[in-house]
């Protein structure tokens, strides 16, 4: 699904002592198939983008057009396109209301229409994807679960609806660190196997750094850098600019260039920084050998 987003600003509560711009002109496209990370600072603008993504807010100015269908208009062919959207919200607390978690995941596909035995077929998948035993969370209470666990039942409802967008708002919260790389592998292997589009809303740079190719930063409701995601995320000056810290691998990187290591700023995520960590320090070590063997061989 292509998405095209047209000058598009957002006020709350226009025309009250409490009005505040989230958004203002934005106008951005996002390809088929794309991965996009939407980062910056806390009141950005970033989860007021993505709703109108998904056509949960109608716009002060401008619009989003979704396949070029206006994403917030109350037309049957508009509900078709937002239908084809999901949005897994950052507080899973806030979408989760049946009594199970089978009903949970299974709501979206029977209110499609889907015969009883399709339904399940979803259900279960979906649970599978995100890392859930579905004979041992079916018949639970979500609201009994973790905050990890709500988390991967909300992600796994939307899952369900086989979306063609499916945006994620801070994916990992409430997981600790075996189950965000976890559920970063999972949505990795998810994206690839089914060519949808993804957009990650986050503020933690690392965790995008897994799961993008592309950045939109913004800043007090607008645009401020777009581009390929190692190029901005390896910038380490424009993340403390707005008041962010830099990813953990860029903040290596950044050390090892003061000491002379010629690592290039776009040598990463982590596992690419490693190897070029390791190929770095097995040359320097070879020519150490080197010059110790030559200076021996002048002793002599």
């Amino acid at each position: 699904m292509h998405i095209r987003v047209e000058c598009l600003t957002h006020i709350y509560a226009p025309g009250t002592p409490a009005e505040r711009f989230a958004l203002r002109e934005i106008s951005l496209e996002i390809e088929p198939g794309e991965r996009v990370g939407i980062l910056g600072p806390t009141g950005s603008g970033k989860s007021t983008l993505v709703q109108h993504i998904a056509g949960l807010l109608k716009p002060t100015v401008g619009q989003v057009l979704l396949d070029g269908v206006p994403a917030h208009a109350p037309t049957a062919e508009a509900r078709a396109r937002r239908r084809r959207v999901g949005l897994a919200f950052q507080y899973p607390e806030q979408q989760i209301f049946e009594t199970t978690v089978f009903r949970e995941v299974a709501f979206g596909p029977r209110n499609l229409g889907l015969n009883g035995e399709e339904v399940t077929r979803r259900v279960r998948w979906a649970l599978e994807t995100v890392g859930l035993d579905p004979e041992a969370f079916g018949a639970r209470t979500p609201f009994a679960l973790s905050g990890g666990e709500m988390r991967r039942v909300a992600l796994a409802s939307v899952l369900a609806l086989l979306p063609r967008v499916l945006i994620l708002d801070e994916p990992t919260a409430g997981l600790d660190p075996r189950g965000r790389e976890d559920l970063l592998a999972r949505l990795d292997a998810w994206q690839r196997e089914t060519g949808a589009t993804l957009v990650v809303v986050s503020h933690h740079l690392d965790e995008v750094a897994r799961l993008v190719e592309r950045v939109v930063v913004l800043q007090e409701g607008r645009v401020v850098a777009d581009g390929p995601a190692r190029a901005l995320l390896g910038d380490g000056n424009l993340w403390r600019s707005l008041g962010l810290a830099p990813p953990p691998e860029v903040a290596l990187l950044e050390a090892l260039q003061q000491l002379g290591w010629p690592i290039p700023p776009e040598c990463w995520p982590r596992e690419e920084l490693a190897r070029e960590i390791l190929r770095q320090w097995q040359k320097r070590h070879s020519q150490q050998g080197a010059r110790s063997t030559q200076h021996a061989a002048r002793s002599r």
